[in-house]
């Protein structure tokens, strides 16, 4: 069934909700939807809807017919994430969003060989963001990850979070989950590697270095490999 994403407005049995223009155009011209066709919605924040399209002049719309509201995981994953090329911070967007990620944030390491600033860096924010809606459309989750940039490092606040960790090679390797817990971050490094100072930083703020195997992993596998690692721990019922 196709999806659709349409923020900002309240889902009610019985009721049409327009569609915005990309979603239409989708529906026309590429899906080429007929007139009565399932459809569902969905708000970003968990909530959904199916209903049937309806299709007039100048717009379209989707009568609901039932809503549902898909609880997100209990644990709270953030990923502290250092800037690296775009097509491989595309890659780890659209990834992290489907291993349960929570919140992506991205700064700009010391050893960060893209510079983001300005127009190209709002620019980049918003494409992360259409991967994500995109994402949301193929795997049926109805809530959105939160992908925000951090001018600095030095301005991240752990506050919150029950347990942090710097990602990063001969560090203590990987502990096994004595007690549930309902938050935790990693903070990934770039190619290169996080400098010693913001090691440095990190553990003044609480952080804890740690290493996920024997294996040395890229920079856009870590935070992957880290998420997959707190749902196997934490995330259990």
């Amino acid at each position: 069934m196709p999806r659709f994403y349409v923020p900002d407005i309240a889902y009610k049995v019985g009721e049409e909700v327009v569609l915005p223009p990309e979603a239409i155009h989708h529906a026309m011209r590429v899906l080429r939807m007929r007139e009565d066709d399932e459809a569902e919605l969905f708000d970003g924040n968990g909530k959904s809807a199916k209903g049937t399209i309806h299709f007039a002049k100048d717009f379209a719309s989707v009568k609901i017919l039932e809503t549902a509201f898909t609880q997100e995981n209990s644990l709270k994953i953030v990923l502290l994430q250092s800037l690296v090329s775009n097509e491989k911070m595309d890659w780890i967007v659209d990834k992290a969003w489907e291993l349960g990620v929570t919140e992506l944030i991205v700064f700009p390491a010391d050893r960060s060989e893209v510079k983001l600033i300005g127009d190209k860096l709002l620019k980049r924010i918003e494409r992360w963001n259409k991967i994500v809606v995109s994402a949301c459309k193929q795997c049926k989750r109805s809530a959105l990850l939160k992908v925000s940039w951090l001018p600095s490092l030095q301005d991240f606040n752990p506050e919150g979070i029950q347990k942090n960790f710097i990602m990063i090679p001969q560090a203590t390797l990987s502990e096994k989950a004595e007690e549930k817990i309902e938050s935790v971050s990693f903070a990934i490094g770039p190619e290169g590697g996080l400098s010693q100072r913001e090691i440095q930083l990190l553990m003044e703020k609480g952080f804890e270095p740690k290493q996920l195997g024997q294996f040395v992993f890229r920079t856009e596998t870590a935070g992957i490999v880290a998420a997959s690692y707190a749902h196997t721990l934490w995330d259990w019922n």
